[in-house]
């Protein structure tokens, strides 16, 4: 019998019954909090962000830069460990959402998914607080944010416009300022196009996962909360799609500014990043069109694009840190 046939009274109580924690074997529980960080969904645009933040304060590779690329990283988590905490008990009934929600599936207690939620939390508000005051006062805000974004005491992802704006937050612009600030203590004349650029972006993504999904939030409004649920859902399809056309005018041109006219990027960087895109975006342009014929642009290679610029930012702190490390005389 599959999960669909079951009666509403025996979900209720399989999900009853999956969160007694001694169900949970140690190897079981550590695949459900990997699974539950959602690291790969966030992972090279948090570093792609973290690094353009560190680049446009001017800083260069220490410590500080590896603290608060930890720091930026299980902020996010801690986001995506609470939505996934909160919305547990509907998605144990969701057909959609039963496997990917690792605790409606069963992988890890809803207690054990509550301790790696706050034991992130506080590694992450820690190592904000060893970085300096700001980092810590934008860092716990965006914390404080992405507790709020899923909670059911306020549940911001339930509000249009809210929805987007502390998405873009959370997931782009504040882990952003947290690493401008690791190594400066004021703004300059460029911080604002690579914040405005990556916080642009993460909400073009959100609102592409909302209007991708607006039909079906449409026939599934279960409650009064869920018909308002979204941006996309509140102006509609039309409207969302003109919205995302100026959000991409809006990205190509602070895109532009960043990585060609405020010279936080050197030439060689850009070289490299442009031999990275076309070697990642190659096999996914090959698979797409065999297999994904049809499939959207930006699922296929919003992740090679990621990747690529990530990796390009790394080498332009590795590689002079070497050169001197080695006094090769090469940058």
């Amino acid at each position: 019998m599959c999960f669909d046939d079951l009666e509403i009274s025996q979900k209720k109580e399989w999900y009853t019954q999956i969160q007694d924690d001694t169900e949970f074997p140690l190897k079981r529980t550590l695949k459900g909090l990997v699974r539950l960080s959602r690291f790969d969904e966030y992972a090279w645009f948090i570093l792609l962000t973290s690094l353009l933040g560190v680049m446009a304060a001017q800083g260069t590779i220490s410590w500080q830069l590896i603290t608060l690329l930890f720091a930026n990283w299980l902020s996010v988590a801690f986001a995506f460990m609470v939505n996934d905490i909160e919305d547990a008990p509907e998605d144990a009934f969701s057909t959609k959402n039963f496997e990917r929600n690792p605790i409606s599936s069963g992988l890890i207690s809803a207690r054990h998914a509550k301790l790696a939620a706050l034991g992130s939390a506080l590694i992450s508000a820690s190592l904000y607080l060893i970085l300096g005051l700001w980092p810590f006062i934008i860092g716990f805000v965006c914390l404080l944010l992405g507790f709020l974004f899923s909670s059911q005491a306020l549940r911001l992802k339930a509000m249009a416009f809210f929805d987007i704006i502390t998405y873009g937050l959370v997931m782009a612009g504040l882990p952003f300022l947290c690493s401008y600030f690791a190594f400066s203590n004021r703004f300059n004349q460029v911080w604002f196009w690579p914040f405005v650029f990556v916080f642009s972006v993460r909400i073009f993504d959100r609102l592409h996962k909302e209007i991708r999904n607006i039909e079906g939030d449409r026939l599934s409004r279960l409650s009064e909360r869920e018909a308002h649920q979204g941006t996309a859902v509140s102006l509609g399809n039309r409207t969302t799609s003109a919205f995302m056309m100026g959000l991409i005018i809006l990205v190509v041109l602070t895109g532009v500014v960043t990585f060609f006219l405020i010279n936080i990027v050197p030439r060689w960087v850009l070289i490299v990043m442009g031999i990275l895109i076309i070697l990642f975006m190659l096999p996914q342009l090959i698979k797409s069109q065999r297999f994904d014929v049809g499939r959207p642009f930006s699922l296929s290679f919003k992740e090679p694009l990621e990747r690529a610029g990530a990796l390009a930012l790394i080498l332009q702190f590795i590689l002079p840190w070497l050169n001197d490390l080695l006094q090769l005389g090469i940058f």
